[in-house]
């Protein structure tokens, strides 16, 4: 029944009850009489069923529907379908909510969610076990006053949404965490930890044997070379058939004590996130200093100039900025032909600085460049071995820069040469 029939069925039957009352006064000669008693029933009947809406709303259970005809029989049916479809929504909300429960229960990072003002709203199982968070008694505590910390705290602050964290555990100093937070809902926060302890543990070990392994080959490397330029110096030994093994011996040697220079240089860049030193370099000589020494290694090669467009200086370490410089130099006079050129570019970019190595070359196919700081990685290996390359020339450059808050972009095209850009912050220059 629709509710306009309702109403009209019951505006019939209010009509039908009043003509009975007034035929029958008349027929007493007590209309009035009866029109209040006829009105006093209706309005009885009408409080009796707002009564039963009323505890019935109390728990409307669609069994126990109150039975009526009329326009009071619509309203309990269209409650009950209400009910009903509230109850359903109710229930797939529920199962999704536990569902919702079960899988953030079984990741193994924690999960912590926090309101506006950082307090905390829920949390998963990882979270009571890597945070030391209690279900009873921190929902609804501010996260910074359970989990004191410096770096969370300037994270949070921050709302740097792309930047990750490094962290002891509380309570745990031996346990490291990877923090990291993201935005969701209206101005919500989602805080992720991860425990990276054992991958710290083999990074460690892996720089570690590294570094061992490079340091001991050292000796050896020093005794053979010396015995071969010894064998090489030897006029006795005037066989020509020795010339040539004697010749690749000692270059393979050399280019040995290169990788292994190479690898102690990155194991000790490895070691911490900062310079060693703090000084004020003056990027205008250094660089000068770099081209003169490439362009006079490099006879009959390309030449290597340098555009000074800025005066500032760089805050940072020296020895190791000259070394990511000439490393970019070397490998850009390697890969260009002697009647091309190599540029040195120390320019202001807005607030930043940078520093551009770009060259004439080859250039570098589109599907090489994200990988060309791996280590050892090389886009021809075999060219690379004969021009003296180790393949670890990029990688510390790398490291030198993100020693240096500084960042690396890499541009080229095949036979339209390279662009390799360095740009530093402004927290890094002196005017």
């Amino acid at each position: 029944m629709n509710a306009r029939a309702g109403w009209v069925q019951e505006f019939w039957r209010i009509a039908v009850v009043v003509f009975l009352a007034w035929v029958i006064g008349s027929i007493f000669d007590q209309v009035g009489l009866l029109l209040l008693l006829a009105l006093f029933g209706y309005t009885f009947r009408n409080l009796f069923n707002l009564q039963r809406l009323a505890n019935w709303l109390g728990d409307p259970q669609a069994a126990d529907i109150p039975i009526h005809f009329g326009l009071w029989g619509d309203i309990y049916s269209r409650i009950a379908r209400v009910s009903a479809r509230q109850a359903q929504r109710e229930k797939r909300l529920k199962t999704l909510l536990n569902e919702y429960a079960s899988s953030t229960s079984a990741l193994p990072d924690a999960a912590v969610a926090l309101d506006v003002s950082g307090r905390i709203r829920w949390f998963n199982d990882a979270a009571s076990r890597l945070l030391a968070l209690q279900p009873a008694k921190d929902i609804g505590q501010p996260l910074l006053n359970l989990f004191r910390s410096p770096e969370l705290s300037a994270l949070l602050s921050s709302k740097d949404y792309a930047r990750s964290i490094k962290v002891s555990a509380p309570g745990q100093r031996d346990r490291k965490l990877e923090v990291r937070i993201a935005p969701y809902g209206e101005e919500q926060i989602l805080l992720l930890a991860q425990d990276i302890t054992d991958r710290l543990h083999q990074e460690r070990v892996r720089k570690d044997f590294v570094a061992n392994v490079s340091h001991e080959l050292r000796t050896p490397l020093t005794v053979l070379s010396g015995f071969v330029e010894n064998l090489q110096n030897d006029e006795s030994l005037s066989d020509p058939r020795l010339v040539r093994p004697l010749d690749v011996m000692a270059q393979q040697a050399a280019r040995m004590r290169q990788i292994v220079e190479d690898l102690l240089l990155l194991a000790r860049l490895e070691g911490d996130s900062a310079p060693s030193q703090q000084e004020n370099v003056d990027m205008g000589a250094l660089l000068r200093s770099v081209a003169d020494d490439c362009q006079s290694l490099s006879s009959g090669g390309p030449q290597v100039h340098c555009e000074i467009n800025s005066q500032r200086g760089l805050l940072g370490d020296q020895k190791q900025l000259r070394s990511a410089v000439t490393n970019l130099v070397v490998n850009a006079v390697n890969h260009t032909p002697p009647d091309g050129s190599v540029t040195l570019v120390w320019d202001d970019r807005g607030n930043d600085a940078v520093l551009e190595v770009a060259d004439t070359g080859e250039g570098i196919a589109a599907e090489h460049i994200p990988r060309l700081t791996e280590r050892f990685y090389r886009v021809d290996a075999g060219r690379s071995r004969e021009r003296g390359g180790t393949g670890l020339g990029l990688a510390i450059v790398k490291h030198v820069l993100n020693r240096h808050d500084a960042q690396l972009e890499i541009k080229s095209h095949l036979s339209h040469g390279s662009r390799f850009i360095c740009r530093f912050p402004s927290s890094r220059l002196i005017a």
